[in-house]
């Protein structure tokens, strides 16, 4: 059987069932539990002998929306003479639903085999739904061949609202409001139709229900329109405040980039500049070192050649003193200014795949770390050779004092 559309019989028993409803020919068994009972709130609606209602409603059950068309007939119960007992049919479709006039044509056609098969002088021969003798209506494939998707219904919103139209209930009659009742549900969560002036009567005296003639069903399509026009504007009016926000908010973010970038750029200059002083003063570090070996190497041959070691030892002061200048003043490396990152007071937008703008920024700290930590080992190396030459200085001195020069 078809799992998007299938049809429910259900009645009043009396004693000790009360109302009762089975599903057949289709459905499931997670809608059949879920779904409202087609019972009638008596104290509001009620049937009378003769007269019958056909009703459309909207429900959500076992995780799927439907839309379901029903028709109550007046039929008594055994042994019982209470009123407002009745035998119906309604007809479900899961998320979809089909033309007015073919489900009318299959809902009637159940429903008068149901009538027949289960009622005798118009009573209800059977005591359960279960039990009752049903007959696949001869359009029911022909409800699968013309399937049809719900548009523009709010199955989520329960409006605990009722309205009953009092019409013609023939099926050419009823077709047209059937047609144009649909959208009604968005407002209604069943709507009721009957041609009995006796039950309006009884439903405009209860006033449960809202009940209008044709006329007054008309208004109500017209001030739905009216509603949903209003919306529809609103929603229009909201969209394009959205679309220029979104021009401000683009222009402001541009700019807050732009003079982060800006900023960054120039930050970047000033760090390749230091960065190129700091390599200049390494070679000029490894000059002065050669040229201070150099100076150290020419006052030891002049002072083997004429033994003068106070004019010796001056001559290394004054190397020495400008050597350690020359060593202050280029050995210290600035540090280098951080590259600022995104603050931007714009709405947070969703980050998809790598964010190349963070590898890139640790691409840029691994590069700084590695230079300033071989800048470090540079200037360890050189201060070691230092170290090195001003003690064979001083190793020198001591020789020249046991070789009897005097100072």
């Amino acid at each position: 059987m078809n799992s998007t559309y299938f049809f429910s019989a259900f009645g009043t028993f009396g004693n000790p069932y009360g109302f009762r409803q089975s599903f057949f020919l289709g459905g499931s068994s997670s809608v059949a539990k879920e779904i409202r009972t087609y019972d009638l709130k008596t104290d509001a609606i009620k049937l009378f002998p003769e007269t019958s209602i056909y009703s459309m409603r909207k429900d959500f059950a076992g995780g799927s929306n439907l839309i379901s068309y029903a028709v109550y007939k007046f039929a008594k119960e055994q042994n019982s003479d209470r009123g407002g007992t009745f035998i119906g049919s309604s007809l479900l479709f899961v998320n979809k639903t089909a033309p007015e006039s073919i489900t009318i044509n299959a809902l009637n056609d159940f429903q008068n085999n149901l009538e027949k098969n289960n009622l005798s002088e118009g009573t209800i021969t059977v005591n359960h739904s279960d039990h009752f003798s049903v007959r696949k209506p001869k359009d029911f494939d022909k409800i699968g061949f013309n399937i049809k998707e719900i548009e523009d219904l709010n199955f989520s919103l329960t409006t605990q609202s009722y309205l009953v139209v009092y019409c013609e209930t023939d099926a050419s009659k009823l077709q047209p409001f059937f047609s144009k009742a649909l959208e009604l549900l968005n407002v209604y969560d069943t709507i009721y139709f009957t041609q009995s002036h006796e039950i309006a009567e009884f439903v405009k005296q209860k006033g449960i229900f809202k009940i209008v003639d044709a006329g007054g069903f008309h208004k109500e399509i017209e001030k739905f329109h009216e509603e949903r026009n209003r919306e529809v504007q609103q929603s229009i009016a909201e969209f394009e405040k959205e679309k220029e926000d979104l021009k401000e908010e683009k222009k402001i973010l541009i700019a807050e980039l732009t003079q982060q970038i800006e900023s960054n750029e120039r930050r970047h200059r000033e760090n390749e500049l230091k960065i190129k002083e700091s390599k200049n003063g390494i070679d000029l570090i490894g000059k002065e070192y050669d040229q201070y070996a150099g100076k150290i190497a020419e006052v030891t041959d002049k002072l083997k050649l004429d033994g003068k070691v106070e004019a010796a030892k001056k001559k290394y002061s004054e190397y020495t003193k400008a050597f350690t200048n020359t060593i202050s003043q280029n050995k210290n490396i600035d540090s280098l200014q951080s590259i600022s990152s995104g603050n931007s007071t714009a709405r947070e937008v969703p980050q998809y795949g790598n964010d190349l703008s963070g590898f890139r920024g640790r691409e840029r700290n691994e590069e700084k770390e590695f230079k300033l930590d071989w800048y470090k080992v540079a200037t360890f190396i050189l201060s070691f050779v230092l170290i090195g030459i001003l003690t064979c200085s001083f190793i020198f001195l001591d020789v020249g004092k046991i070789l009897g020069i005097s100072y």
